[in-house]
């Protein structure tokens, strides 16, 4: 019985196909018509022309133009849709069209952008995901899933991106990432860009740009992420006040003000914040002697708690001069006060030259204050429509913080009834700036010229002095555990690109020159300074191609040489910074490092389900730098066996894997995503090596219900991976969150639940034949937060507020 109404039902659901497809097949219309060039009226080909379904701006059907200009898109149901024509170097061309029969002789002219960056719109209607050229860009605007979050969370959608509960961003594992802001270098130092990306909100965020193997355009061996924010300004005024909370003790009120007409726009960004947050450490450490036998054993356990209050106010300016020249300034400042606290409990044994008990209970107690400030001014003047322009861009900041560390240590061991307390003072000191200049020369037959030059200058200065306090209850310099070091660098640099297009094929040539150089000072207390100058120059060869068809696959392949200096005065001498029980030293042999990148990438747009795409990679380093961990006997600490690290060429290195991208995205109200990649990463040091396979996946639900609602899931993993000497651990989490607009997005509403299990946390073991550890690291990741946002004003204006915090704008941790 059951069988026959199963075949009922199949039979009957044939039919009801079979009945519906013939009637779509019989509605299946052709839309056509040819695409010219507005100044000229030449045709132009290879320009990709599509149809999004009007009601929720989902891509239906598309087509490139042929070498008369010519477009087809077949197989169109009947409807209301925006037809779209896009084109590197030309304005976005977008217009509403009814389709009820055939539509032949469509005629779309696209007027020259000027190949301006900052008006290159990408608009709703594109894939969650693109590439063009160089670039892997993530359109964050699109993305409805992050609209309440950060840029934290942004950046973890980003190919390839991940960010850590610290704020540190990585890059297929490399940490020199370089961030810029609109298509300029946000020169934020390092603590700056941490707390940045934590607060800057999503819904700031046009799009991502993630570049892993970047052209000779720019200056970093690891990669380049571009956030981009809307430029398009109409005349009018927004006010925007909102508040961020979540258990976790974090309150975060803000306030953004935007002015803004056909020629002038400013905002004005203010926030505070209260913060907390809790982490709990454990952990073992064993040194090592020469014959292999165990010289030290510990095991310990850490609670810290760290509460912060801080601020910012910042302003960011832009005036069109005219229709072929801009201004833009920002400037601004933050304050920042923490309070932390740490509780050690360590059980700790040394056996050379006698056993000892040295287990103790340690008590810290910082207090810190910093500031720091921002300002620069951008320049841009277009001499023709060509895309003849010249662009100057000015940047500084400094960062300066000062503060004490009070500690306590009882030593639990009934033979050593002693305890000590040492009082540290530190503070730091470090203003940087920097001068850039590009002028692009657009020449015939698409053929582009782009050069330019740079020069950075940082200054840093940084004073640690500890003092012991005695039995009779006077204090007492620890002069070498006490010191004083200051820097000067000057990084002057040159580069040309050139730019040749043939329909869908495009090469990209470049060169630069850049150099370091250094002059600075190291010493302890009471001593005389240890005086250092250092100079390092090297070239940097790329080459880039692409190819998109007319069905909008893509196909690109680069190389790029890149070389790396030591970067750190510290690094290079014998100089010893010291801790209580291990020491840091330089390595006056430490030479620049290389590296090969080898990518090639392909993607595929599928109408009616998202995009697919494919990045496969190859990177090799000779005299790749590590940090390496050895043992030694130090008058300064003791008479026992202390570890030191030093940094140390490393020999050769060799990373392969391959990301995958898969988006599904069947209707404007659910977008699947799921980003994969696996690598594998091996090493070569005096004759030792060692390799392992790697993955981590990243899957991203997003749904719209009842029209009102936005639900959405994240869950992510990593797995261990090696490093020199060193296995990380792994790493995973789930969130959940929903979100609701009222009074037509007048007030905005969001919940969400980050790490619903409490599984993430962080950790490494190293396996160094002198010295091994483990070690892991769990956070207060486990919350809960709202987040309320009301408008008054102007709604177009909403996706420039906010922007005087995304110029070179931190925030607090």
């Amino acid at each position: 019985m059951i069988y026959s109404m199963l075949k009922k039902i199949a039979v009957a659901t044939l039919l009801t196909l079979f009945t519906l497809g013939g009637a779509i097949k019989a509605q299946n219309l052709t839309v056509s018509g040819r695409v010219t060039d507005e100044k000229n009226g030449e045709a132009m080909d290879f320009v990709n022309v599509g149809l999004m379904r009007a009601s929720d701006t989902v891509f239906m059907r598309g087509s490139a133009t042929g070498p008369d200009g010519r477009f087809e898109i077949r197989l169109v149901e009947p409807g209301e849709y925006l037809l779209q024509a896009s084109f590197v170097g030309y304005e976005t061309f977008i217009e509403r069209l009814e389709v009820l029969d055939n539509l032949d002789n469509i005629e779309i002219k696209l007027r020259s952008a000027g190949i301006r960056l900052d008006e290159v719109q990408i608009v709703s209607e594109r894939p969650l995901y693109t590439m063009d050229g160089e670039k892997n860009m993530y359109n964050t605007k699109e993305d409805p899933s992050i609209q309440t979050g950060t840029a934290s969370d942004a950046l973890q959608n980003a190919p390839g991106v991940e960010v850590d509960a610290e704020g540190n961003i990585t890059l297929r594992g490399v940490s020199s990432v370089e961030i810029w802001i609109n298509d300029r270098p946000s020169h934020m130092n390092e603590e700056a860009l941490k707390q940045y990306i934590k607060t800057m909100p999503a819904n700031a965020i046009e799009r991502i740009e993630v570049i892993t193997n970047p052209s000779a355009r720019y200056s970093t061996s690891g990669g380049v992420i571009n956030i981009v924010t809307n430029q398009k300004i109409t005349r009018n005024e927004l006010l925007c006040v909102g508040v961020r909370a979540n258990t976790n003790r974090n309150v975060a009120p803000w306030l953004s003000y935007v002015w803004a007409n056909e020629k002038v726009d400013l905002n004005v960004y203010l926030t505070g914040q209260y913060v907390r947050h809790d982490s709990y450490s454990d952990g073992t450490q064993t040194l090592f002697d020469a014959n292999g036998d165990t010289s030290r054993y510990q095991e310990f356990h850490t609670d810290n708690r760290m509460p912060a209050v801080g601020g910012y106010l910042g302003f960011n300016f832009n005036w069109n001069i005219d229709s072929m020249t801009t201004l833009s300034a920002w400037l601004g400042g933050y304050p920042y006060r923490d309070w932390n606290s740490y509780d050690y409990r360590y059980t700790y044994y040394e056996y050379q030259p006698t056993f000892t008990d040295l287990s103790y209970f340690d008590t810290v107690r910082n207090v810190g204050a910093s500031y720091g400030g921002w300002g620069g001014a951008w320049f841009e003047h277009r001499f023709d429509t060509t895309g003849r322009k010249l662009s100057v861009n000015f940047n500084g900041n400094i960062w300066t913080n000062g503060g004490y560390s009070d500690s306590w240590r009882d030593y639990r061991s009934a033979s050593l009834t002693d305890w000590r307390r040492h009082l540290t003072g530190r503070s730091y000191y470090g203003p940087s700036m920097s001068l850039g200049v590009d002028y692009v020369l657009p020449l015939k037959n698409n053929f582009e010229l782009q050069t330019g030059a740079e020069l950075g200058y940082s200054y840093n200065k940084m004073d640690e002095c500890m003092d012991s306090l005695l039995a009779d209850g006077s204090w007492s310099n620890m002069n070498m555990r006490s010191y004083l070091t200051e820097g000067r660098g000057l990084e002057p640099a040159v580069y040309v690109t050139a730019q040749k297009r043939w329909g869908g094929f495009t090469t990209k040539l470049g060169l630069r020159a850049e150099g370091t150089f250094e002059h600075g000072t190291l010493s302890h207390y009471g001593e005389a300074p240890l005086e250092l100058d250092t100079a390092y120059f090297g070239l940097v060869p790329s080459i880039h191609l692409s190819y998109q068809t007319k069905t909008f696959s893509n196909y690109s392949f680069s190389y790029t040489r890149r070389f790396s200096a030591p970067n750190d005065l510290a690094d290079i001498c014998l100089f010893r910074i010291y801790d209580d029980y291990s020491f840091r030293t330089g390595n006056p042999n430490l030479k620049m490092s290389y590296t090969h990148n080898l990518e090639a990438a392909w993607s595929q747009y599928i109408m009616g389900f998202g995009m697919i795409s494919l990045n496969g990679y190859y990177r090799a380093n000779t005299d790749e730098r590590g940090t390496m961990t050895a043992a030694t006997i130090d008058p300064v600490i003791g008479p026992y066996l202390v570890n030191y690290t030093f940094r140390d060429n490393i020999g050769s290195s060799h990373t392969e894997g391959i990301e995958a991208n898969i988006t599904y995205r069947p209707t404007g109200f659910l977008n699947v995503r799921l980003n994969a990649s696996v690598f594998n990463y091996g090493y070569n040091y005096q004759g030792f090596s060692d390799s392992k396979v790697s993955w981590s996946a990243r899957l991203n639900v997003w749904a719209k219900v009842w029209n009102k609602l936005e639900v959405f899931a994240n869950a992510h993993y990593s797995s261990p991976r090696l490093g020199l000497y060193s296995m990380s651990v792994a790493n995973k989490g789930v969130d959940f969150g929903v979100s609701s607009d009222f009074f037509d997005r007048r007030l905005s509403v969001y919940f969400n639940v980050n790490d619903i299990f409490g599984m993430a946390e962080y950790g490494e073991n190293t396996t160094a034949p002198s010295y091994q550890t483990t070690g892991t690291n769990k956070f207060d990741s486990q919350f809960v937060s709202l987040g309320i946002t009301w408008r008054i004003g102007k709604m177009e204006l909403e996706s420039k507020a906010r922007q005087g915090a995304t110029d070179n704008t931190p925030s607090m941790n």
